[in-house]
């Protein structure tokens, strides 16, 4: 399961030179530029928070808790304002995801291969170190089927797009005699006294989908703003589960079960706040469960991979990177976990396969 964050949109943006960016702060300046309801206690909100240097989606959806717990404003007016907040969105992502950015990145991917070689070769951005920690890859083999699922938690298709396989990168059967279309990448590092020889690679089968869980830009309504959801319910009628976005996306019936059987999560592009914290907490929650592959197959114990962004202004080390996850997740003081989470810390400067939108790549 790969979850991926607003940093995505925001590299992909960057990486191809675009206007607009899809940061709160230049939402935040599109409301102004419409003169938007002034009185409306979100914006009043994000005018503070950008005054005070804040950058991340979350640290918005975070007031709206705030703004609920201490009261300044009742549960209703609090719906209307993030309702308001979402037709005005839906008008924002149509100026900052034009068509022509949509097929200038899709062209960039089919041309270059970019969405199988993310996919096939994501383990050599491991340092060694985390690499010859990490179970995962003594797991693989000839024959497995690698099924990624997109946790998309942006409202733009940029993400699926780029990760598109389409018939110029990918054949279902590019082969004569055998049905096996990918070609894994077991330690694509070449990294000495691994459990994988430098340079092997596995015959194998890949599918890919990717869910927008918090709604998508072509259908304004379903944007979903808010919170996470509440510790503790006051029945049906709790106002604050009905500002909870797992509450209206149904996180539980429709996602819970794919934490039982996923053998590898990773996160990219994600500033690991609270306000989704029901997928953080899920996660930390499997790391490190000793479970059995379908049909009596190999046991495995659940990872995660953190692609943390330290070109900006938020420079944290590995193990800061660790504790921020497990804060998210409502768990600090699960630190036994934390052998089982491994880091990539990235900039423009370091060389990565995963989601990676350049156009030298």
């Amino acid at each position: 399961m790969a979850f991926v964050g607003n940093g995505f949109d925001i590299q992909v943006m960057h990486d191809y030179e675009s206007p607009v960016d899809t940061t709160y702060t230049s939402f935040y300046h599109f409301l102004k530029l419409r003169s938007f309801d002034a009185g409306n206690p979100i914006l009043q909100e994000m005018e503070r928070l950008r005054d005070a240097g804040k950058e991340d989606w979350s640290d918005v959806e975070g007031v709206v808790g705030d703004l609920l717990a201490m009261k300044k404003v009742r549960p209703d007016d609090l719906a209307d304002a993030l309702r308001e907040m979402q037709g005005e969105f839906s008008e924002f992502l149509s100026l900052a995801v034009p068509s022509t950015l949509l097929t200038r990145l899709g062209t960039n991917s089919m041309d270059n291969d970019l969405a199988i070689k993310s996919l096939a070769n994501f383990l050599g951005d491991l340092e060694p170190e985390d690499y010859l920690r990490a179970r995962f890859p003594s797991n693989v083999a000839n024959f497995d089927i690698y099924n990624f699922v997109f946790i998309n938690f942006n409202y733009t298709p940029l993400l699926d797009d780029f990760v598109y396989l389409d018939q110029k990168q990918f054949d279902p059967l590019p082969f004569k005699t055998v049905d096996r279309n990918f070609v894994f990448a077991g330690n694509p590092r070449g990294i000495e006294g691994a459990s994988v020889r430098p340079g092997d690679t596995f015959s194998s089968y890949v599918m890919s989908e990717v869910i927008h869980p918090h709604g998508h830009q072509s259908i304004p309504r379903s944007l979903l703003f808010g919170i996470d959801e509440p510790l503790k319910k006051g029945g049906n009628e709790d106002r604050a589960m009905r500002l909870a976005k797992p509450f209206w996306a149904q996180n539980e019936r429709r996602y819970e079960h794919l934490f039982e059987d996923t053998e590898l999560f990773i996160a990219f592009g994600c500033s690991l706040g609270k306000s989704d914290r029901w997928w953080w907490r899920r996660i930390a929650e499997a790391l490190g469960q000793e479970r059995e592959r379908p049909n009596g197959g190999d046991r495995y114990q659940a990872e995660m991979i953190i692609y943390w962004y330290n070109g900006g202004p938020q420079h944290l080390t590995a193990p800061e990177v660790r504790k921020r996850f497990l804060e998210a997740a409502g768990m600090i003081d699960r630190s036994d976990i934390e052998e089982f989470i491994h880091v990539v810390l990235h900039d423009p400067l370091v060389e990565r396969y995963w989601l990676n939108t350049s156009q030298e790549r």
